[in-house]
């Protein structure tokens, strides 16, 4: 696998890597924030949902243990009252019909301020004495009239406070029908404490605890169950939405009392919360579909999911067109190249832009140029060979007809008894058959050495032995490989240059040939006029001569050191030192280079 990726990276089309980086470096990263910027969303939404949940659950639960509290704070008033045991316990031989008017419109008085001070709804007291209360006010109520009811059996068996919710008192006779949650206290003689006298019953309209109930949801779907048991006794509008409320209110009441537990109904997923009212034992629910608490975290990351498939599609229409403009002048430069390369040399780009590839098409032009003008070169070059080789083949024929010429001088001299020209001819023959040396242009140390003195011998037969030669060899050198005629116009300098210009015109060379571990040195000494600084730099440096200066030897030392360094390069060549009026060593360093 690595070894494809790499195989794709070295030799895939550009087009697809400039879209995979595209991607790696836009859409990816784009991407991954954006995934994790939903997955923090979603867990701020959680716990802001949570929250809200929880600060409206709490709420609830207090609205309605204050409500609740209040009854049961009026039932322990009242159930204290002597007027209520008064009334309760009394004969009614003994009990005038005055003062039971009168006993009745105080109690009567004392409920009503009950109720406004608790903020209750109304107050009952039900009695099982003969005396008529009822004929004045509807507070007191005979226990004959409920004693068929279902909760007065309840409390009669309880023998203490029942809490009452609507449906326990709908088979309640002879009172109103509005629906109210009420709490009933037992009240038992005094003087025998298993004799029950009266009941009572402070009520709270049903409609106000379920204000309370169905205004605290905090979802759509969201459901709050105030249940006793099983017996769901009040939920919120929302509860008419959600599969089976009866089991959802079973599940919730083993709950924690301070957590958020998960919950399961019908195959769906719920959170609930559970509590219990203090007062009155019930227990109240606040349960959130999965659903909503993730709803609006789902469509933030929907939405998020949008804007990231419409950047991505942006940014990867840009990077396209982007990549084709660069891919297209690419694709131009390829095509050109690819023409030249079939043999159209004169096609030429146009750029356009200033950027890199803009450059590089504004290169392969002038290279294009650079190679139509080293074209023309060629063949001016190729012309130019072409004369060369015709003079070359004239200057060989040349030499030979100079070789037959020396011969036939050589033969006259030898046939008229003049030995010195028959010398002459015959060192002079030699001297160009190894200038020639067969058209070689490297030859061995010795028969350059050999080329250096004929030349010295023909110069001394010119002019008269004035020239003392002393050759010192190393014989180890002899075989060693030296471009030819470098060392002849070196002696040719010392000679002309040095020894010549001395008054007497004449002088002593001595060459000496040394192979040491570095290569091969050569000195050429003579005992010449020598050379000042300025003369002296002016022959061996490789700038120009200064004006007013004459080199020593001019172009030939030059032309000798320029062929040194281009056959061996550095740091092969001459060097030189001299004394004016003392004389010259001029040193010859080449490599050791064995044929």
């Amino acid at each position: 696998m690595r070894n494809k990726f790499l195989r794709w990276l070295t030799c895939g089309k550009l087009g697809a890597k400039l879209m995979c980086i595209y991607f790696l470096l836009i859409v990816l990263p784009l991407g991954m924030f954006s995934f994790y910027a939903y997955l923090r969303v979603r867990e701020l939404i959680q716990e802001q949902t949570f929250s809200a949940a929880q600060n409206a659950f709490d709420d609830t639960c207090m609205s309605l243990e204050s409500l609740l509290g209040r009854l049961d704070g009026v039932i322990d008033i009242l159930s204290t009252d002597p007027l209520i045991y008064m009334m309760a316990s009394n004969d009614p031989r003994d009990y005038t019909y005055i003062n039971r008017l009168e006993d009745s419109a105080q109690l009567a008085t004392t409920f009503e301020h009950l109720c406004m001070l608790a903020d209750i709804d109304f107050i009952r007291l039900y009695v099982g004495n003969d005396y008529s209360y009822s004929n004045t006010t509807t507070n007191i109520i005979q226990i004959s009239e409920v004693e068929h009811s279902g909760w007065y059996h309840t409390v009669r068996e309880n023998n203490g406070r029942l809490w009452c919710a609507p449906s326990d008192l709908e088979d309640t006779e002879g009172e109103s029908p509005q629906p109210c949650f009420s709490s009933v206290q037992m009240i038992y003689n005094p003087r025998s404490v298993k004799e029950p006298l009266a009941i009572l019953r402070a009520d709270i309209d049903a409609k106000r605890i379920e204000q309370i109930i169905c205004g605290s949801s905090i979802t759509d779907n969201g459901l709050l169950l105030l249940f006793r048991g099983e017996d769901i006794l009040l939920s919120s509008h929302a509860a008419s939405s959600l599969p089976c409320p009866e089991a959802l209110a079973r599940q919730v009441q083993d709950l924690p009392p301070h957590t958020w537990e998960t919950i399961q109904a019908e195959g769906m997923e719920y959170y609930a919360r559970c509590k219990k009212i203090g007062p009155s034992g019930w227990c109240i629910a606040s349960i959130l579909p999965y659903r909503d608490v993730f709803r609006l975290s789902r469509e933030m990351g929907a939405e998020m999911l949008m804007t990231v498939i419409s950047v991505a599609v942006t940014a990867y229409l840009i990077a396209y067109l982007i990549s084709q403009s660069t891919l297209k002048r690419i694709k131009q430069l390829t095509g050109t190249m690819h023409t030249v390369e079939s043999g159209d040399v004169a096609v030429r780009l146009e750029p356009s832009g200033n950027d890199e590839i803009a450059q590089l098409m504004d290169g392969f032009n002038q290279m294009m140029d650079r190679l139509d003008a080293l074209m023309e070169e060629r063949e001016e070059h190729g012309r130019q060979i072409k004369n060369l080789e015709l003079k070359a083949l004239q200057a060989q024929i040349n030499p030979h007809f100079l070789y037959n010429s020396l011969d036939l001088v050589n033969c006259t001299a030898i046939s008229r008894n003049v030995p010195e020209i028959s010398r002459m001819v015959n060192a002079l023959g030699q001297f160009y058959r190894l200038s020639l040396s067969n058209g070689r242009e490297v030859i061995s140390l010795s028969e350059e050495l050999k080329h250096a003195k004929l030349y010295v011998e023909i110069q001394n037969l010119r002019f008269e032995n004035r020239i003392a030669a002393e050759w010192d060899t190393d014989p180890s050198a002899d075989c060693c490989q030296i471009i030819k005629i470098v060392l002849q116009p070196l002696i040719e300098n010392a000679i002309l240059h040095g020894i010549f210009e001395k008054p007497s015109k004449s002088g002593r060379l001595k060459v000496q040939v040394r192979r040491l571990d570095d290569g091969i040195r050569i000195f050429v000494e003579d005992d010449g006029v020598g050379m000042d600084a300025a003369t002296l730099l002016a022959s061996f440096s490789k700038a120009a001569a200064p004006e007013g200066t004459t080199a020593f030897g001019g172009y030939g030392i030059r032309n000798i050191q320029e062929r040194l360094v281009l056959a061996y390069g550095a740091p092969y060549g001459l060097s030189c030192s001299s004394r004016p009026g003392k004389g010259t060593v001029v040193t010859l360093f080449i490599p050791a280079i064995l044929p």
